[in-house]
């Protein structure tokens, strides 16, 4: 297991000829003329692939809000006028550049209610769901493993039980561990926990998520607070029935139907943050993430992997499933999900780096 920081740069400099050339004390107000102004000029351009985002960034609202979060010399506005996608002109002004290939642990967890909100110990609840993902800026790939949470492991000191357990018993670090063990020294960058309301949030930050829903769907869990009452179709979820369609498991696939349900909604979230639009919900996104994410990412790591992340097409991210078999009915106590060596060679081999592999391609 390594902790070294994930390499993140200034994805263009400030001397470079694609930036514009401001002496160091420019008026801010004479700026947001000369911005305006600029963008006024690419509007009368004949570059139809510029259309809707340069109106959105020419609007006046969405002009101050740029103003403020984006130095202007880290746009690069001579690309937008060769034809550059002014989303990735935004993305780059917004984020930093993802140098190396890294593997982070993501968790998505019961909140501990009795502990104050936001705090570390709100989120050492029992994972209700588990994603190994590796960013590789090498080949412009994300590839996501699905590991079930009935997924059986030995826990030092607490026996066989299941993998979902491991962030009870000890946390981040005693979750990464476990993981790591499991599937053959899987080497573990760092770590995010939501919590269960984190996807809700989420989903309502960016204003909801499409979603085609297979089948009828309906389960009251008071425990949980899940009430789940979906009908089928193609839709736009909002948080609370995004999360009830992700974590819904009461049907014949069970916990494996749960988790590809969970990637169609990464896949519809990722696809909305995508839009050149989610950049006004930047303040409410920040807001979700300082109350219901957990995580030893830096900020300068988080902006590569947004970054990095939302330039993807969809075929440069590729998910899949922890293979293995579900206990037989009087195997065990506990019902698991049975995963051997062989399995977990099959899940990983040429995916993803180990202490024994180390190139993973």
């Amino acid at each position: 297991m390594t902790n070294r920081p994930i390499t993140a740069s200034k994805v263009r400099s400030a001397d470079s000829p694609n930036h514009a050339d401001l002496p160091p004390n420019f008026p801010a107000e004479q700026m947001q003329v000369e911005v305006a102004q600029t963008i006024s000029k690419i509007k009368r351009l004949p570059f139809a692939k510029i259309g809707f985002t340069l109106s959105l960034i020419a609007s006046v609202g969405a002009g101050v809000f740029l103003g403020r979060i984006v130095p202007i010399n880290a746009l690069d506005w001579s690309g937008l006028l060769t034809g550059r996608k002014p989303e990735e002109v935004l993305m780059e002004g917004l984020g930093r550049k993802l140098e190396k290939p890294y593997q982070i642990l993501v968790m998505g967890v019961d909140r501990v209610l009795d502990a104050p909100v936001g705090s570390p110990e709100a989120f050492n609840g029992r994972s209700d769901s588990m994603l190994l993902v590796r960013f590789d800026p090498s080949d412009r790939s994300v590839n996501i493993l699905s590991i079930p949470r009935d997924t059986q492991v030995p826990i030092p000191n607490y026996g066989v039980t299941k993998i979902n357990a491991a962030n009870v018993y000890g946390g981040a670090e005693l979750a990464k561990t476990t993981v790591s063990e499991k599937l053959n020294g899987v080497e573990i960058d760092r770590y995010v926990r939501l919590d269960t309301s984190g996807l809700s949030a989420l989903v309502d930050a960016v204003g909801g998520v499409e979603v085609n829903v297979p089948k009828r769907m309906k389960y009251v869990d008071k425990t949980q607070k899940l009430n789940i009452n979906l009908y089928p179709g193609l839709q736009t979820l909002n948080g609370e029935q995004a999360e009830g369609f992700a974590r819904f498991r009461y049907d014949e696939e069970g916990d494996i139907g749960r988790i590809k349900r969970q990637q169609v909604v990464l896949k519809a979230l990722k696809a909305k943050l995508a839009h050149p639009s989610s950049i006004l919900h930047l303040p409410d996104l920040i807001n979700v993430m300082q109350k219901h994410v957990d995580s030893n990412l830096s900020f300068d790591e988080i902006m590569a992997i947004v970054t990095f992340s939302l330039s993807l097409k969809p075929e440069q991210i590729q998910s899949t499933s922890l293979k293995g078999r579900p206990s037989e009915p009087n195997e065990f106590r506990f019902s698991y999900w049975i995963a051997s060596p062989d399995d977990v060679d099959r899940s990983i081999t040429g995916i993803f780096k180990t202490k024994l592999s180390p190139n993973p391609q």
